[in-house]
């Protein structure tokens, strides 16, 4: 089984703490600064470099002011679109 952070969910969860953050108005900067962290802590958190435990997934939604379920909306769409890809004969 592959290691949470190489897998395609877990990529999409990066992209939403991502976005959560940018459309909350939040720089990595700012969002460090509250949580008394070095910007790196965010930026490797946002790139999959380090992983997150519960309590700091709960601290950043709610500095983000999100639902814990706005992170677990996984697109759906693209996995069939490569499926379907691969599954589609060529054509000439």
């Amino acid at each position: 089984m592959a290691k949470t952070i190489y897998t395609e969910e877990y990529r999409a969860f990066q992209k939403l703490l991502k976005k959560a953050r940018k459309e909350a108005g939040f720089t990595q900067v700012e969002v460090a600064e509250t949580l008394g962290e070095p910007q790196s802590y965010v930026s490797k958190i946002e790139a999959g470099d380090r992983r997150i435990d519960v309590i700091e997934f709960w601290t950043l939604a709610k500095i983000y002011r999100k639902p814990l379920d706005f992170f677990f909306r996984f697109d759906d769409s693209e996995r069939k679109k490569k499926s379907l890809k691969a599954a589609a004969p060529k054509r000439r």
